[in-house]
């Protein structure tokens, strides 16, 4: 995303007020309104067990990723300042195992990407790096924490030797068009109308309707609609939840069971995904964080 630098400039009025023509009694008694200075940020927003992460390096990153005049979004600060604490914690778990990037490294990846962007980006690798608010040391900075975590994940992986299994969820859905109509058949499913029944009657999705809204079993990455899924794992068997909202509509859901499957090319990626993201967890939790 193209970032541009926006310079905002504070300036302050001071007025004077003059009583003219008035007798001393007649002036009001001259007061001054105390000048309310906003509280100074803290130079840190973070501290991972004792490692400070500068609030200089979160407004930089702030800045890449959104536009200028964009109002502060709470929502971005929290993901940004996490990504920074995970940068820490990886970079940390690099020095015990062993994990680093060289010069060498550095000198290759910056090189090839210098080239490709004279190739392909109008005025060439300039351009490119303000059009993207990197410096080019900053930019080597961001491509040596990128290779560095994308090592440190492979040394996990091999580490855990990630295979055999992955969890898979069977869950049952009826999709309607309108919230206010999953609303009413989520009502009636409450007060005790057969799941099957209702799927048939009023489920949009011509596949599953006939088989009482059956998905069979899924793992996280098969269907086409991440909240669907996200919301069939978050669920304990026989709990029901909804209306969610996907881009075919609106669902009622229900888990019907787990089950652990075998690992296939089509789901290796996503296993790996979920045994790192399991470890970076389990670091978080192990390690102190404070933010400010």
């Amino acid at each position: 995303m193209s970032v541009l630098r926006l310079s905002l400039m504070l300036s302050i009025l001071a007025i004077g007020l003059t009583a003219c023509g008035a007798s001393p009694s007649d002036v009001p008694t001259s007061t001054t309104a105390a000048v309310v200075q906003p509280t100074p940020l803290p130079p840190i927003v973070a501290r991972v067990d004792g490692v400070e992460i500068s609030r200089e390096a979160f407004e930089a990153e702030r800045a890449r990723l959104t536009l200028p005049g964009t109002p502060p979004d709470p929502a971005l600060d929290d993901a940004i300042i996490d990504g920074l604490i995970e940068q820490v914690i990886l970079e940390q778990a690099a020095a015990e195992l062993g994990v680093t990037v060289s010069d060498e490294d550095l000198d290759y990846e910056m090189s090839l990407m210098q080239t490709q962007s004279e190739q392909a980006a109008p005025g060439g690798w300039q351009a490119w790096l303000d059009a993207n608010g990197y410096t080019e040391a900053e930019l080597r900075e961001a491509v040596g924490r990128s290779l560095l975590v994308s090592r440190v994940r492979t040394a996990v992986l091999t580490e855990q030797e990630v295979g055999g299994t992955i969890p898979a969820v069977r869950a049952r859905h009826i999709l309607l068009e309108s919230e206010a109509e999953a609303e009413s058949i989520r009502e009636r499913l409450e007060a005790g109308e057969p799941f099957e029944q209702l799927a048939a009657q009023y489920s949009r999705d011509v596949s599953t309707k006939d088989s009482g809204g059956d998905l069979g079993y899924f793992v996280r990455d098969d269907l086409t609609t991440p909240e669907l899924a996200e919301l069939a794992f978050a669920l304990q068997p026989g709990q029901m939840a909804g209306p969610v909202q996907t881009i075919l509509g609106w669902h009622i859901v229900e888990t019907l069971a787990f089950e652990e499957r075998p690992v296939t090319d089509e789901n290796l990626a996503l296993a790996q995904e979920q045994a790192f993201s399991a470890w970076l967890a389990e670091r978080k939790a192990q390690a102190t964080i404070e933010r400010f």
